[in-house]
């Protein structure tokens, strides 16, 4: 289908390309033995040039290595795929990825991963900038929509490693890790100046200002800062607070219509610094984002544009990194970070919004480890890492401008926990290897847990690649579960998987995978009628289909396909916001050169079951399912057509589809509507 890709004559060029070389590299016996031969080639080969690249990932083993060779199902996204394709937030970005697919409750953006999203604050996956935890300290979770802390133009690669991680990181690594390299200042090309600026729909607008540089003495920076701000959408309706739907709603004054109540704006900056074995890094987010849903339900009053959440997200990291030549490499750091959320929720107790309640909440830790990584005769690596965490700070307390309504004494916490790991990849052949590690932690006054991973890397011929994988992990009870839990005392969640991996290299142009996966949740925490409690497990099993392609004309492709199902196991049914088919189709097309690319983008979700607030018990109920749907995005992009200058125009839900994601826990409606076709234009200049 893609061999028409390769223009004709650039095919006879390397042709020929390829007989000047056989031409001028062969030579009698005689030569060969005479002349000496060099032990390496100068010049990469034409079939090297030609053949699709292996990536690296870091996330896997917490060293660099090929996807191929790591313990794991990896997806490793790149700059260049969020530039064709137009990603606007990490939560774009992942949701293009096979087993993995995005819900949107017009607040936060939740990430499911192989049929289980709970609405959970993505708090069971684990997600890192480059390599440091994002997952704060009060709910456990990582925000990946407008909320995530770096701006997407920062990002040099993503990388999705499925499965659990505890064997090497611990809590939060449940379902799987992702970990965002960032840019370096040496990739701010000219004079080391980057700005960019962007419009779109619902009057939103973005400005973004970058300086970077790597300087003769080898001291390399990059700081950034990014503006963003939306009206959001002017209009949305909502059946569960029509009163014409349902008589007698007096929280629902405007008959289900929240008019000018979905706005969205954030400041952020980033900025690293690096000299020869040390590294300073940091980042801080401020969002605010109006809230049109009501969530939460009666007395919380609809269309009140006063509902709103703010966040602040800040990090520092410092880092020793080195590699003693034929030793050991070591890697310490030590960090500090802080999370900051407040609500304000209007309510209605004689007349609408005569009660403002503000709920402001805390966070603060820091922490240190250290690893180290020895290689034994080029065939064996050992990694023996230690953590130390104090979350020194968790408060959570609510205010009252109606001296009527006593706020109460906000509530307090901390915690530490501190871990330490060993990790072995063995190559017992020469095509086999075996990676096994084990993790202790003790996790505040939770009994101790320990956490292996095991794998079979097998390579039996060409670019055939097997592998087997057994690994577990937990997430013990965040600060709120605890706090607001029931009898008796929570215990962690853990989670048992198995996979089988095929991955296949076809030609030089194609590589397929096939990945089988099952995975036993058991002592999943969920909201009672009472609290938090351990109310029961799941399983999950399903199967994951890929292929990419690529070629040196410039044209590249990426389509998955997963079946999965995930269960309650107590009760057998399917859990709510679990898809059991995912469609993925990406395709970027050179259209002038290398200079002008179409990128198109098909993504597919199956119908999903919903839940829903009873309006009069306020308990959790069964809603009505959320209809399947196909999107289709479409983005032209074009690099230096002027000189620094790109441009990049897209279309999304390019079809003007309607459908709508399930809700998210707290909510009277059991659906929440989405986007219609929307667009963004993008500019970005370097010099």
């Amino acid at each position: 289908m893609f061999g028409a890709a390769l223009p004709l004559a650039l095919k006879r060029l390397l042709c020929a390309l390829a007989l000047v070389s056989m031409t001028t590299t062969g030579s009698t016996a005689e030569t060969q033995s005479s002349a000496p031969q060099p032990t390496e080639p100068t010049e990469p080969s034409l079939e090297t040039l030609m053949k699709m690249e292996i990536p690296v990932v870091e996330a896997a083993s917490k060293y660099e290595q090929k996807t191929t060779e790591a313990p794991a199902s990896v997806t490793i996204i790149t700059s260049d795929e969020v530039k064709k394709y137009g990603y606007q937030t990490l939560a774009d970005i992942l949701a293009s990825a096979p087993g993995l697919y995005v819900s949107y409750d017009r607040n936060y953006s939740f990430l499911g991963v192989r049929g289980f999203n709970p609405g959970d604050y993505n708090n069971r996956v684990l997600l890192l900038v480059d390599g440091h935890r994002l997952n704060n300290s009060l709910t456990d979770g990582a925000g990946i929509g407008t909320d995530f802390i770096l701006d997407v133009d920062l990002i040099d690669r993503v990388e999705i490693v499925r499965g659990p991680g505890s064997s090497l990181y611990g809590n939060n690594a449940f379902l799987g890790v992702i970990n965002v390299i960032t840019r370096k200042g040496r990739d701010i090309t000219g004079n080391g100046f980057e700005v960019s600026g962007e419009g779109g729909s619902f009057d939103s607008y973005k400005g973004r200002v970058t300086y970077g540089n790597r300087f003769k003495n080898d001291l390399e920076v990059l700081l950034s800062g990014t503006i963003y701000d939306s009206a959001g959408q002017s209009s949305l309706y909502y059946p569960a607070y029509d009163q014409r739907i349902n008589p007698g709603n007096q929280w629902a004054p405007n008959n289900g219509i929240a008019e000018n109540a979905d706005s969205d704006s954030f400041k952020s900056g980033f900025g690293s610094l690096a000299f020869h074995d040390f590294s300073l890094e940091g980042g801080y987010i401020t969002r605010e984002k109006g809230n049109p849903t009501a969530q939460g339900g009666p007395p919380i009053t609809f269309d009140d544009n006063r509902f709103r959440t703010t966040d602040d997200r800040g990090y520092v990291n410092f880092k020793f990194a080195h590699e003693f030549p034929e030793d050991i490499d070591v890697t310490a750091q030590v960090y500090y970070d802080r999370s900051d959320h407040k609500i304000d929720q209007p309510y209605t107790l004689n007349t609408p919004g005569d009660l403002l309640l503000e709920e402001v909440q805390t966070g603060e830790w820091w922490g240190t480890d250290l690893q180290l990584t020895k290689r034994l005769w080029d065939r064996h690596t050992l990694t023996l890492g230690g953590e130390y965490r104090d979350d020194f700070r968790q408060q959570d307390g609510f205010y009252s401008n109606n001296t009527n309504v006593p706020a109460g004494s906000p509530i307090s916490g901390n915690r530490q926990n501190y871990a330490v790991y060993l990790q072995g990849d063995f190559a017992v052949l020469t095509n086999l290897h075996f990676n096994a590690g084990v993790r202790y932690d003790q996790y505040d006054d939770f009994a101790p847990a320990f956490n292996p991973r095991l794998a079979l890397i097998y390579n039996p011929v060409g670019q055939t690649v097997f592998k087997a994988i057994y690994g577990t992990a937990f997430r013990a009870p965040n600060f709120f579960e605890v706090t607001y839990s029931a009898p008796p005392p929570l215990r962690p969640e853990t989670i048992t998987t198995y996979e089988l991996d095929y991955e296949q290299g076809i030609g030089n142009h194609l590589r397929s995978s096939v990945a089988g996966f099952y995975n036993q949740i058991d002592n999943l925490i969920s909201l009672g009628s009472q609290g938090y409690q351990n109310l029961s497990g799941a399983e999950a099993k399903g199967v994951e289909l890929g292929l990419d392609a690529f070629w040196s004309s410039g044209v590249r492709g990426r389509a998955s396909y997963t079946f999965q199902e995930t269960r309650d196991t107590a009760t057998g049914e399917v859990l709510t916001d679990s898809p059991r088919h995912l469609g993925k189709l990406n395709l970027s097309v050179p259209l002038w050169k290398d200079k002008v690319f179409a990128g198109l983008e098909f993504q597919y979700v199956s119908k999903r079951t919903t839940t829903q607030l009873d309006p009069n018990t306020l308990t959790v109920e069964p809603g009505a399912d959320a209809g399947g749907y196909g999107v289709v995005n479409l983005t032209l992009f074009s690099q230096n057509l002027v000189k620094g200058l790109d441009i990049s125009a897209s279309i999304y839900n390019l079809l003007d589809r309607s459908y709508s994601d399930p809700s998210t826990p707290d909510h009277l409606q059991n659906v929440i509507p989405q986007d219609g076709r929307t667009f963004r234009v993008k500019l970005t200049y370097r010099f």
